[in-house]
């Protein structure tokens, strides 16, 4: 019983180091990375699933449920670096592809923006670990000033009945 326990903590290890490495053919590329610290308010649910509409300019692989009850929206306050954003978020649950009930997967759209002005749009995939309210975000596409950027975001809570809050790293590309 501990290996299943242990298993999705390193996959979860893996899938978080492996956003942040540089790719072997792309050493040329470099990257400005900021850290970002802030909270998100609970998740309400989204009954048109605006989640989908991302699906085949950034989620071409993911399958999302697409019930009621699967796809969620929300708002977020951060600091990233030293400047204070605000957001708006879409997510959908997706199907589980590691076929284990103590893992939720799913797909994000965080629009990201500085006052009047958007900053870009994250989209990420995202693995809840059910036993420690940990949700992992890996950046997986982004638009405006995180076009080909890469990142990654651990949310700590339960964003289905409270105010969580979240950390992690963004960065695009010079």
């Amino acid at each position: 019983m501990k290996n299943l326990t242990l298993i999705p903590a390193i996959l979860l290890s893996v899938i978080s180091v492996n956003a942040l490495a540089d790719n072997e053919h792309q050493t040329s590329v470099k990257y400005n990375c900021k850290t970002i610290t802030g909270t998100i308010a609970p998740l309400l649910p989204d009954p048109a699933c605006n989640i989908k509409q991302e699906q085949l300019g950034h989620f071409p692989d993911v399958n999302f449920l697409g019930f009621p009850g699967t796809c969620f929206k929300s708002t977020l306050t951060a600091t990233l670096g030293n400047i204070q954003v605000t957001g708006t978020s879409y997510s959908g649950l997706t199907a589980n592809a590691i076929n284990d009930p103590a893992i939720l997967t799913a797909a994000s759209v965080i629009r990201l923006n500085a006052g009047s002005d958007e900053l870009g749009r994250v989209f990420t995939t995202d693995m809840t670990l059910l036993a420690n309210s940990k949700e992992n975000l890996t950046m997986v596409d982004g638009s405006k000033i995180y076009n080909g950027g890469k990142g990654h975001l651990e949310i700590t809570g339960n964003a289905l009945y409270e105010q969580t809050t979240f950390a992690g790293t963004l960065c695009s590309q010079n």
